[in-house]
């Protein structure tokens, strides 16, 4: 996976870089920590193998040289979050973010706000015009959160399944430019 030039952020106390392969005990670990959010999504447990999965899946029909993947860590090299992605999707100079997350223990305290906000100054200097997501319909505070960050609901997809759920989805959007 090649990662665009890294991003900087306004967070202190952090180390903001790419993950790299010999992350994924750690994003493992930070996957467990936020089992709620699998169970909202997907109704089951982390799986053992969810970080390999977080680190080698990309959108559908786009080469993984577009992924990114970038982990906040703190001082102890622990991550507090993690932002995936890809570039280009679904389309040229839109960036698409698959997940944000947040260790429960740092969630709250603007931490996801800053980092998002950095994240799209970061996209719109490498020529991104939009920033795209999705969010599951049962996870109405992740709505909230992104709605709060500017981002707008394009539509609703029909249910589809995730691990043991059938859930539409809200996709959302923000413009911005460089």
């Amino acid at each position: 996976m090649k990662q665009p030039i890294q991003f900087t952020t306004h967070l202190t106390g952090y180390l903001l870089r790419s993950v790299t392969e010999s992350d994924l005990p750690a994003l493992q670990r930070l996957l467990e920590k936020c089992a709620d959010f699998t169970r909202l999504v997907e109704g089951t447990e982390v799986a053992p193998d969810e970080a390999e999965h977080t680190f080698r899946d990309g959108p559908p029909g786009k080469p993984l040289e577009n992924k990114f993947i970038y982990g906040l860590f703190d001082s102890q090299a622990i991550p507090a979050a993690v932002l995936e992605g890809s570039r280009d999707y679904p389309e040229e100079s839109t960036w698409w973010i698959g997940l944000l997350l947040l260790d429960p223990e740092v969630r709250g305290k603007g931490i996801g706000r800053v980092l998002v906000e950095d994240f799209i100054q970061y996209a719109a200097s490498l020529g991104a015009s939009a920033v795209m997501l999705g969010v599951v319909e049962e996870n109405t505070a992740g709505l909230a959160f992104w709605q709060r960050l500017g981002f707008s609901i394009d539509h609703k997809t029909e249910p589809r399944l995730f691990g043991k759920k059938m859930q539409a989805v809200w996709v959302m959007h923000r413009e911005i430019s460089g």
